[in-house]
């Protein structure tokens, strides 16, 4: 006769196997899992933050916490020249930052001003201890998008399709690296998850035909969409997808269209003033960004004090290689999520709710409006300043895993086994890209090139505070070493005459080249593209330089790792140091 404790154990396997103990059991597994992941990509494969926006928006939020209001250490000759233009001088004291929009900033201040304590570097700091807090806040703001994209699934769909949905999103590497990316998509994949959650109720609200509800939701909508136009400009685009949407679908059509307008315009409006009074220009230097690809890069037009304003003519050509470069790589954008691609044949399919139908066409039309937007401000990879197809990932997958649901039902196998294959094919194949990345992972430990943290602060601390340092990343001293980091001017002469006169209310003290520049095409970029002017300098031949007798810093050292770096000095500032 078994015992007490047999049976009593018997009891619990049973209630975890058939009874309520099952689905909590599952739950607790499905949120292990997610902390496990979640654990790999900011602990064991975090190597630092490793693009020039996070770093950028990084050091303006250290700004903001440190009560210099919103204003940058990275400053690019083409700011110098649109403050001249616009206000007629450079602004004095704090340089005010007119490139990047605030609200991933102001995140980062509000993330980074309780550990003040901890922004100085210290030698032994492989990865800066303020990267994890960035990209910790980054990795909280995607799993509220991913629970706020789980009620809004449901809503559509149901619980099960929402679960399934989820664990794609959650599967997906692609996602993983931008939520330690410290890039503000992750607070746009939040406000515009949320936007979709109040478009859906809104399109209920019509069909119940519940008017002031409706307005009322499509306004939240609106107003999710105007905050994460503050944190990324091209989400404007997706705007007018949702604007085109709204004046054909919703009624009264003209007070609707209006609202949503007025109410995002509301939000985007104060820092548009605020650009204007500052710099003369409501977008700030961040629309200039549309010229990357025309006649040179982005950086080419950034690191010039006198711009050429007839490239823009060759923004239309642009268009075009935009739309063709993101369709050629719409797989890769959408992180080779299987359910995310069958979104587009979803389409096709004519679902049960009237308003899951006409959501995926505003969906669609948001999504046309992103890839026109992306077409003007190109992504430079999956995981990139200007990479918006991410932000529809769980709604494409849901869509798309619904549809593939459809197909399967269609087929009349009621094998149950076989329907779970079916969903762990669907699920391997999109977590493969990620099996691949978490175990093929460097063994380095730093984003190296062009990228060692504390060889950049070391270079940085042999400059004195208030001094000027110029380099070819300028992004990565001012985030790293806190100093007025002024970015390589097109020319030499540039260079010299901002030395001479002051501009910046001082010389500039110090050069720093680094792989930036120096792992460029020798003959494309370095001897006749845009860094010629630079060429003696990044090839560590300054003496041949015909300006050389002119340039104000005469000492030199190169730095690890393996010489690739090089620190132009005015005077000796390492002999008396330790070496790095």
């Amino acid at each position: 006769m078994p015992s007490k404790e047999d049976v009593q154990v018997q009891a619990l396997l049973h209630q975890i196997e058939m009874g309520p103990l099952k689905l909590w059991v599952l739950r607790a597994a499905f949120f292990a899992a997610v902390a496990g992941l979640a654990a790999l990509y900011l602990i064991l494969n975090f190597r630092g933050l490793d693009s020039e926006t996070a770093m950028d928006q990084a050091q303006v939020g250290r700004q903001i916490a440190a009560g210099a209001g919103y204003s940058t250490l990275y400053i690019r000759p083409m700011a110098m020249w649109q403050f001249i233009n616009g206000r007629g001088s450079l602004p004095s004291g704090f340089f005010p930052d007119t490139y990047n929009f605030p609200l991933n900033p102001a995140i980062n201040a509000a993330l980074l001003r309780p550990v003040k304590r901890w922004w100085p570097m210290e030698p032994s700091d492989v990865v800066y201890f303020a990267d994890r807090v960035v990209a910790a806040g980054g990795m909280l703001m995607f799993l509220a998008a991913v629970f706020v994209a789980f009620f809004l699934v449901r809503e559509i769909f149901d619980r099960k399709i929402a679960w399934l949905t989820t664990s794609l999103v959650l599967l997906t590497d692609m996602m993983w690296r931008f939520s330690v990316s410290g890039l503000p998509q992750n607070a746009v994949l939040l406000l515009f998850t949320a936007s979709l959650l109040f478009i859906h109720r809104a399109l209920v609200a019509r069909e119940s035909g519940r008017t002031g509800p409706m307005l009322l939701l499509l306004s939240a909508a609106a107003l999710f969409l105007g905050f994460a136009a503050l944190a990324h400009p091209v989400v404007a685009w997706i705007f007018a997808g949702f604007l085109v949407f709204t004046a054909v679908w919703f009624r009264p059509r003209s007070v609707s269209a209006l609202l949503v307008f007025f109410v995002f315009l509301l939000v985007v409006s104060p820092w548009l003033v605020r650009n204007y009074l500052v710099c003369g220009n409501p977008l700030g230097l961040g629309i200039f960004a549309i010229l990357d690809g025309t006649t040179g890069s982005e950086s080419a037009f950034m690191r010039n004090l006198q711009p050429d304003m007839s490239a823009f003519g060759a923004v239309r050509a642009k268009l075009r290689g935009g739309l063709t470069g993101q369709f050629e790589s719409l797989f890769t954008f959408l992180g080779f999520n299987v359910a995310a691609a069958a979104f587009f044949f979803a389409l096709l399919h004519v679902f049960r709710r009237k308003e899951t139908n006409m959501l995926r066409w505003c969906v669609m039309l948001m999504w046309i409006g992103a890839a026109a937007g992306m077409a003007l401000f190109a992504p430079q990879g999956a995981v990139s300043a200007n990479q918006l197809h991410m932000l529809f990932v769980p709604v494409f997958a849901a869509y798309g895993l619904a549809f593939l649901l459809v197909l399967w039902k269609r087929m009349e196998i009621r094998y149950e086994p076989a329907r779970n294959a079916f969903l762990g094919a669907i699920c391997a194949v999109t977590a493969l890209p990620m099996a691949v990345n978490l175990l093929t992972a460097p063994a380095q430990k730093v984003n190296w090139p062009p990228y060692v943290p504390p060889f950049i602060n070391a270079v940085c601390q042999w400059m004195k505070p208030g001094e000027v340092i110029c380099s070819d990343m300028p992004w990565a001293t001012a985030w790293y070493g806190g100093r007025v980091s002024l970015l390589l001017p097109s020319t030499v002469e540039q260079f010299i005459s901002l030395h001479d006169y002051k501009t910046l209310g001082g010389p500039i003290n110090g050069l720093y080249l680094t792989p930036v520049s120096g792992n460029r095409p020798f003959l494309s970029q370095i001897a006749r593209g845009e860094y010629a002017a630079w060429g003696n300098y990044i090839l560590r031949r300054p003496e041949l330089d015909r300006f050389y007798s002119g340039f104000p810093l005469k000492e030199k050292i190169d730095l690890p790792i393996g010489g690739e770096c090089i620190f132009y000095s005015d005077m000796d500032r390492w002999t008396t140091r330790e070496n790095l």
